[in-house]
């Protein structure tokens, strides 16, 4: 079978749109340079862990929760994602009735809405789409097979709702709630046609302690 790879993430770059904040800059020092006579280019990166395309883990909002680098290799391997295409306008909030039926199997819903093309504008910061609290308990005891939720939007927290956000990750990464929490794939690039997706590889950055990670998504088509 032939198959062919996409990234599903962006390249984090010296600007990046994050929740709430129209852009953030990554902060990059020159430690070594060829052109100063090194031997070698090196440099030191500063950013936080909830920029980019990023996973939520439950020890975003769990102190007992697992963390990123907590989880094994097969965690990040997706063999059956299925793409939920769902046009969403700013601010709104997505509810069960939203999603509807699932295949069975299924481990990663990816939810392709378009809302993408505002990146890099205030209206993708700060009036992005959500999720109600009752869609994460909704899908934990409906799908259990769903592992993760990604899309293409900053945030699972509307920024103009945000409490309304924090009780919709919890639902979603509670460690206590019915069957196993689902993780949260954020600001995905979703662009493009994925009707052939057959698997989805989500590589996070495995630092120790930190609640979430940036990560690379890459998807593998037919």
């Amino acid at each position: 079978m032939k198959i062919k790879a996409r990234y599903l993430s962006y390249m984090i770059k010296k600007e990046n749109p994050v929740y709430g904040q129209l852009s953030a800059e990554l902060s990059s020092i020159s430690v070594k340079s060829i052109d100063a006579g090194d031997s070698s280019n090196v440099f030191r990166f500063t950013m936080e862990n909830h920029w980019g395309t990023h996973i939520d883990c439950p020890g975003h909002f769990f102190e007992e929760g697992l963390k990123a680098a907590d989880y094994p290799a097969e965690t990040w391997f997706f063999k059956k994602p299925f793409i939920l295409q769902l046009e969403l306008k700013e601010n709104e909030i997505i509810s069960p009735e939203h999603i509807g039926l699932i295949p069975e199997g299924s481990d990663l819903l990816i939810i392709q809405s378009g809302f993408s093309h505002f990146r890099g504008t205030e209206k993708y910061s700060l009036y992005n789409p959500g999720f109600k609290p009752e869609t994460g308990t909704w899908l934990r005891r409906e799908y259990p097979c769903v592992r993760a939720v990604g899309f293409d939007f900053i945030s699972l927290s509307p920024y103009q709702n945000r409490e309304l956000g924090r009780e919709a990750h919890r639902a979603f990464l509670d460690p206590r709630g019915i069957n196993s929490p689902i993780l949260i794939i954020e600001d995905m690039d979703l662009s493009g046609n994925l009707s052939n997706l057959f698997w989805v590889w989500v590589v996070p950055l495995r630092i120790e302690e930190l609640d979430s990670a940036p990560c690379t998504v890459i998807g593998v088509f037919k």
